[in-house]
């Protein structure tokens, strides 16, 4: 059985100078036309710094029936931002979104999954703020930011939002998010739908995308945070994911990340402590965070 997966698309604009062209918006609209013409519902979080100069592209996914939640009120890690500037600026973000979408935003996403241990502190104040769940962690060893050791299920935070983690396919030696981003464009089909097809019936799947990466005519430049080599695999095979993204959503579709929390959140989830991260191997602290800058 090929389980279905949730759509989710984190709408950020990455360009390092306001100088050069921005390519965010008319990218956006041209992923929010593709779900059209499939008639499917995502979870569209958006950067709050995006929404308030561009608030037209979270009216859009509001008004066509998206769930509307937040990428960050900027696209910065969480161990950069910081505790001290996070929950005021999470608390503004989150209502800027509200007024905009005429939704709840129960939905957190933090920018590149970086809810890792050293990032830990975010969870309670997530839960102070209202957020209900969250889809920030990645529960292996990553390039960028992993949190090693977590359920691959759904659990609940012992500070109270549901987490989603990241969907994990196991290939020889290495655990990938196969459903999104650098790996839907690079791994083929088959890796996805092998993926799909050994989740447990416990697992909540979704695919991630960013509206860039449909965006092969955009001349490189690197991204904040995540350093050289990371930088220009995000060029990679950027032709191919149009087609890719086309043929999951030709198969039966999963409704948005919200209604699937609502759905479970009364059920026996585990209980995760964020204050008391697992130990981690020695494979996993020399894999996890190598591509990183800043």
């Amino acid at each position: 059985m090929v389980h279905p997966v949730s759509v989710t698309l984190d709408v950020e604009d990455l360009r390092p100078s306001p100088d050069l062209p921005e390519r965010a918006v008319v990218m956006t609209h041209r992923v929010l036309d593709l779900f059209a013409e499939f008639d499917i519902r995502a979870s569209v979080y958006v950067v709050a710094d995006l929404a308030e100069r561009r608030p037209e592209l979270v009216r859009r996914a509001a008004t066509e029936g998206h769930e509307v939640g937040l990428h960050g009120h900027a696209h910065v890690p969480l161990p950069v931002v910081g505790e001290a500037l996070f929950a005021e600026a999470t608390r503004s973000a989150r209502s800027l979104l509200q007024d905009l979408s005429g939704q709840p935003i129960d939905g957190y996403r933090a920018p590149m999954m970086s809810l890792v241990p050293a990032s830990s502190w975010a969870v309670p104040i997530l839960a102070e703020l209202g957020f209900t769940y969250s889809s920030s962690t990645l529960p292996a060893p990553s390039p960028l930011y992993g949190w090693p050791g977590l359920p691959r299920r759904a659990f609940r935070w012992s500070a109270g939002p549901v987490e989603l983690p990241c969907p994990l396919v196991r290939i020889p030696l290495l655990d990938l998010p196969y459903l999104g981003g650098t790996y839907l464009r690079l791994l083929p089909d088959a890796v996805r739908r092998h993926g799909q097809r050994r989740a447990g019936p416990d697992e909540v799947l979704w695919t991630y995308c960013h509206p860039w990466e449909f965006d092969p005519d955009e001349p490189y430049h690197p991204h904040d945070h995540i350093g050289t080599v990371a930088s220009r695999i995000a060029w990679l095979r950027r032709t191919h994911m149009e087609r890719r993204v086309r043929r999951l959503l030709a198969e039966p579709v999963a409704a948005p990340l919200g209604e699937r929390v609502e759905a479970i959140a009364a059920s026996d989830l585990p209980v995760v402590d964020h204050s008391q991260p697992p130990t981690l191997g020695r494979v996993a602290r020399l894999a996890n965070g190598r591509l990183r800058s800043g």
